[in-house]
């Protein structure tokens, strides 16, 4: 099945707002147009024989009824109730499950479910409604019957003595009621101790659960001891098993040799006879680059340096040469080794508070597989010839030895490009003797990336200004406050060249017609633009009916100074999808990129030690990348490639996508969990009843969500305790046009976007939850200021480009290049 069109389909057709239509007329609202319809047909017949969708005689395409039950997976509210996501998409969406008909189900089980008729409701089923071929008039519940898979058995919480009964109250929301602990002494527990603990018997109905205490942690509270709590309840692998330790010991002496040995032979190397076997098989194939000027810029406190940046202009052709060099994490682990292994298994590294779980044991990604400064290391290069507008004329791939001259960060290097030696001084890790070289190398550095990123405006990159902050502690890792992220160029410097190499890699095994593993961001779907549509509309910005990354990059520029500009932010951000892995042929939307794929930082990401092995094997029959035969010959050498181990099947890397994409979420989630803690128990301890400004980021007819911008944490204020003509003297209601909530009496109104003053009311550090009150709303809502002129160039005065998946504060990967402790995000 073409994999680019499948989940576009399925996406489209489960919208709200879908109604049965013809393949024809999707096609139509997807923008599917060409030779590209013959395909996007071809996966609609597919799909409707695979039984996934369903086109009835009049042609009309919808998604297929849920039947009498559903296999899904269970999320529970903490209000008790509980919805289950279906394994495949049904017309009915997700089904509601009331508190009653849970059974001893908990959030994150994979269950099967009954569905049952509740009538006197109206049906809100995708493509569902009367007289669209729906059961209209009726709403269709579920009572979970089976318990197919638990989604975990391990939870955490804080051990108490209630009465004579001990009791764990769990963290988070997947459990709601303690869970009865019969022999809390077995593991010398104490009461206020944070526990890991098994359920023997899950909670059902009145019946609370039983647990045993596995592990105990420390006492609650201890941001030392809160962190263990949320690796266990993450599932997150904290050490390495001694084989797995030894593989890469074994790996790094094996570089002892060949490091020795590039030492005493300065280049450009020429292999001698003294050379031992082992090294000359080694250093036979790469390209020695020991004498360019090479340079690495990062976080201060990072120490696993996988990237550097080599740039030459040629200033009679005006035309640019950039060397991206990536470690060669690939030489050492190899594939099918324990050490391999675990590595698949995290898929990545984790970045939480003041600690990070690397995918590899650090001998490794500390090590030899880090780009320090003054060393000889292994790197695998993509060589990039651009003009001056920044279009790639020419690009090469090789197998490559560097030598980085000089190790900077961030503001260091930015303090270099403006000119201000004193202020690099005080970002600097590494002795501070800066050569004209390294700055001439730095301002070309700079130059290139604005050119680079003019380009991608103009092709369509969304760039969305969001605010962003780090958290300051103190030695023992509580939270002592905030301070602004950094905004120095030089961050977009290295996202700029990363997203060049990045795709390069992409093009060139596109070319060749051989599968890899890719990272997708496919196009917003139709309904969720319709949403974004009707935000513009009441920001006095008319969208066209199908709006194309052009159409956005006008909408952000037309608000960027309107009272509307927050909440148009947050709309864009919430129109796009979460990137993923996947080889399907869909390309980056945010990055206006065709071809995308992680080859940048395979210290820290699986996927992108995947497509380090592909790329090994290209180089092997291109001699270096040297040689890249056309025609007849090409084609013969992506036969030969696809019989290499090192190039996986499309099934392969659909399992390895599916996977990647669940431990980067899971990583994710981690980090949030964990930061979320944290800062609340800064704000318990320090800030409870005091007011702050706060912007609101959801609303619904029940709550209004509201993040605190000083340390973007989030809270909910219940809807009953918004401010009226007196407490509760207003009734106020959500409006499905405009999806901002509006008093009947007051005429007051809040949406999202809005800032607000707020009150801490109350802090529950277990569930992750803070309420607040409103007490000052926005002096005028951003209602219809007029309609505005759009500026010619859209992105103009943004500072974070959005990858489509979410506001800052809920770390869903929705922005920038680089992330957590290390400064690294993922595009």
């Amino acid at each position: 099945m073409p994999l680019r069109f499948r989940q576009r389909i399925l996406t489209h057709l489960s919208h709200d707002t879908y109604r049965p239509a013809p393949a024809r007329e999707i096609a139509k609202q997807l923008r599917i147009e060409g030779a590209e319809r013959d395909i996007f047909h071809q996966a609609i017949d597919q799909l409707a024989e695979f039984g996934e969708i369903e086109v009835d005689d009049r042609g009309l395409v919808r998604l297929p009824s849920a039947g009498e039950e559903v296999t899904g997976t269970l999320r529970v509210n903490a209000r008790g109730f509980g919805f289950v996501i279906p394994d495949q998409k049904v017309r009915e969406g997700d089904i509601f499950v009331p508190p009653d008909n849970l059974a001893d189900a908990v959030s994150g089980d994979r269950v099967r479910v009954k569905l049952l008729i509740r009538r006197g409701r109206h049906e809100k089923g995708r493509g569902g409604a009367a007289g669209a071929g729906g059961g209209g008039g009726r709403d269709r519940i579920g009572r979970v019957i089976e318990v197919i898979e638990r989604g975990q058995s391990k939870f955490v919480g804080v051990l108490r003595k209630e009465g004579k009964t001990w009791v764990v109250e769990p963290d988070g929301r997947s459990l709601r009621d303690p869970v009865i602990i019969r022999d809390p002494h077995a593991k010398n527990a104490k009461p206020g101790d944070k526990v890991v603990i098994e359920l023997l018997h899950y909670p059902s109905g009145p019946y609370q659960g039983e647990g045993v205490i596995l592990e105990v942690l420390g006492e609650a509270g201890r941001p030392s001891v809160e962190t263990q709590a949320v690796i266990a309840a993450f599932g997150l692998r904290d050490h390495f098993d001694e084989d797995v330790l030894e593989q890469a010991r074994q790996a790094a002496r094996s570089f002892d040799d060949i490091d020795e040995y590039l030492r005493s032979h300065p280049a450009p190397l020429s292999l001698d006879g003294g050379a031992p076997p082992h090294v000359r098989e080694a250093l036979a194939e790469r390209e020695d680059l020991r004498n360019e000027f090479i340079l690495t810029i990062d976080p201060p406190d990072a120490k696993d340096f996988d990237d550097a940046i080599s740039i030459t202009h040629d200033t009679a052709s005006d035309e640019w040469t950039l060397g991206v060099h990536i470690a060669d994490v690939s030489h050492f682990v190899r594939q099918g080794s324990a050490l391999d292994e675990e590595a698949r298994e995290r898929g990545n590294s984790s970045y939480l508070p003041r600690l990070v779980l690397p995918m590899l044991p650090e001998v490794l990604s500390n090590g030899v597989c880090s780009l320090q400064e003054g060393v000889p290391r292994f790197t695998k290069s993509v060589f990039i010839t651009l003009d001056s507008r920044g279009k790639v004329l020419a690009q090469r791939l090789a197998g490559t030895i560097i030598q980085s001259n000089k190790r900077l960060t961030y503001l260091e290097a930015q303090a270099l490009i403006d000119g201000d030696e004193k202020e690099a001084r005080k970002h600097a890790r590494t002795e501070t003797t800066y050569t004209e070289e390294l700055i001439a190398a730095l301002k070309r550095m700079d130059r290139l990336a604005r050119i680079l990123r003019d380009r991608r405006r103009r092709d369509g990159m969304i760039t969305l200004n969001l605010p962003e902050v780090e958290l300051r502690y103190d030695e023992e890792g509580h939270v002592i406050g905030v301070e602004p992220e950094d905004d120095a160029f030089t961050h977009t410097v290295i996202e700029m060249f990363m997203v060049e190499a990045n795709e390069a890699l992409a093009r060139t095994f596109d070319d060749l017609g051989l599968p890899l593993i890719r990272r997708i961001h496919p196009d917003p779907s139709v309904g969720k633009m319709e949403v974004l549509q009707t935000y513009a509309r009441v920001a006095g910005v008319s969208l066209p009916e199908s709006p194309t990354r052009r159409d956005l990059q006008v909408l952000l520029e037309a608000t960027r100074e309107s009272p509307a500009a927050r909440a148009i932010h947050f709309a864009v951000l919430r129109t796009m999808t979460k990137a993923s892995y996947s080889p399907a042929l869909i390309g980056h939307y945010a990055l206006a990129s065709d071809h995308y794929t992680h080859f940048t930082s395979p210290i820290r990401r699986y996927p992108d030690l995947t497509v380090h092995r592909a790329m090994a094997a290209f180089l092997e029959r291109t001699d270096n990348g040297r040689r890249v035969p056309g025609g007849r010959k090409r084609e013969q050498l992506a036969k030969d490639l696809l019989l290499d181990d090192r190039i996986l099947d499309e099934d392969q890397l659909i399992q390895l996508g599916r996977h990647c994409s669940e431990t980067e979420v899971t990583s994710e989630e981690a980090e949030r969990e964990l930061r979320s803690f944290l800062v609340m128990q800064f704000l318990a301890e320090n800030h409870l009843g005091d007011t702050f400004t706060g912007a609101v980021t959801g609303v619904s007819a029940g709550a209004v969500f509201v993040s605190i911008e000083q340390y973007l944490v989030e809270g909910v204020v219940p809807v009953s305790e918004l401010p009226g003509p007196s407490r509760g003297g207003d009734r106020w209601r959500l409006n499905d046009r405009t999806h901002r909530l509006h008093a009947l009496k007051s005429g007051l109104s809040i949406g999202m976007g809005d800032e607000v003053e707020i009150q801490i009311v109350a802090i529950d550090l277990a569930t992750r939850r803070m309420d607040l009150r409103v007490t000052s709303l926005a002096p005028a809502s951003p209602t219809r200021p007029g309609r505005k002129k759009p500026h010619a160039d859209p992105a103009h005065g943004s500072r974070k480009r959005a990858e489509g998946e979410g506001y800052r504060r809920r770390q869903k990967n929705r922005g920038g290049y680089k992330r957590g402790r290390r400064g690294r995000k993922s595009t």
